[in-house]
């Protein structure tokens, strides 16, 4: 990842709500009203922070009907590797502490 694109990436981590948000979408897909409830933020707050981490590739989103599911951007989370709790940005990886979310297929 060129220094560019690592200071985005850095950037857009430096906010305690988007990191509550990346670490809440370690348990899967979600629309903004599921993390806005996950993470007890205010929708509108939510869907700004998602905005910022889509714009910096940190999250990834895909229509389902009327709603808009975001995930973790694959190029920075494979969930198939040992490391569940981790980003990798090349530059460095952050590693976030397992949390016990509840998944909206759960309740």
């Amino acid at each position: 990842m060129d220094s560019n694109k690592c200071a985005k990436v850095l950037r857009a981590l430096g906010d305690d709500t988007r990191l509550k948000i990346l670490d809440f979408l370690f348990s899967g897909e979600f629309s903004v009203s599921d993390i806005s409830e996950g993470v007890d933020v205010d929708y509108s707050q939510v869907s700004h922070h998602l905005g910022v981490l889509r714009n910096a590739g940190l999250v990834s989103d895909s229509k389902d009907g009327k709603f808009v599911m975001y995930k973790l951007h694959p190029v920075f989370f494979n969930s198939n590797t040992g490391n569940k709790n981790v980003l990798d940005f090349e530059c460095c990886s952050i590693e976030f502490s397992p949390k016990d979310y509840i998944s909206s297929k759960d309740r």
